[in-house]
Order: structure tokens, then C-alpha cells, then sequence
């Protein structure tokens, strides 16, 4: 009996340490995610720093490095600004055809869900 309450307690906190790294390893990246659609400026910095550090670039490759990224970056924002109108009307349609296959009571929770996430949903668009 001594043995078997011992390998409940091991399995237990077995499942509690990985409940605890899901959620913990859930909650980082929507964290890390939310920081780079609300500040993409960002972004650009923590990629020229890591590949500054991981490729141990010299003066002359970080200052190459920096306008190779912020090139892309103009390039990426002249697409979305291209693609925009459409991605809205994607957006759009799905959320109607979604509202329409919902009960009532799964639309009021829809509609709670959209309104918990609109800064991010807003940022999202926003940076497309």
C-alpha cells in the first residue's frame, strides 16, 4: 500500500509539473506573439541582435544586416497595404459564416471572445 501511494504522489506531481509547462509554454508564446503583432518595430531589433550575436557579425554585416531588414520590411508593408482591402473581407466573411452556425448562446460567447481579443485582432489587421 506504501508503494502504491508513493507512485500516486510521483505520478501526480508528474501530471502537475506537465499541466504547469503547458500552460506555462501556452501563456509565453501568446505573450511573445501579442508583443510582436502590437509592436512590430520590435521585431526587427530582436532579429538583428540574435543573428548578430548567433552569426558574430562585424560592424560593417550589422550595418549591411540592418538594411537588408529594414528594406524587407518597407517591402512587406507595400504588400499589405496592397492586400489589405481583401484580407478584410476575409476576415469579414469568416466571422459572419461562423456567427451563422452558432446557437445563440455560442454567438453571446462568440461575440465576449472577439471583444477579450479585439486589441489583438485589431493590431493584427492593422499590421496586414
Amino acid at each position: 500500500m506504501k508503494t502504491f501511494k508513493s507512485i500516486l504522489l510521483l505520478a501526480l506531481v508528474f501530471f502537475a509539473g506537465l499541466v504547469v509547462g503547458v500552460v506555462g509554454t501556452r501563456a509565453v508564446v501568446r505573450r511573445v506573439v501579442q508583443q510582436a503583432v502590437l509592436h512590430p518595430e520590435k521585431v526587427q531589433a530582436v532579429m538583428e541582435g540574435r543573428l548578430t550575436r548567433n552569426l558574430r557579425l562585424d560592424n560593417d554585416q550589422q550595418v549591411k544586416l540592418h538594411q537588408i531588414l529594414t528594406d524587407a520590411h518597407a517591402q512587406l508593408q507595400d504588400l499589405r497595404q496592397q492586400y489589405r482591402p481583401q484580407l478584410g473581407g476575409i476576415f469579414s466573411n469568416a466571422n459572419g459564416q461562423i456567427n451563422a452556425m452558432l446557437t445563440p448562446e455560442q454567438q453571446a460567447r462568440f461575440e465576449k471572445l472577439k471583444l477579450e481579443n479585439r486589441p489583438l485582432l485589431q493590431a493584427i489587421q492593422q499590421s496586414r
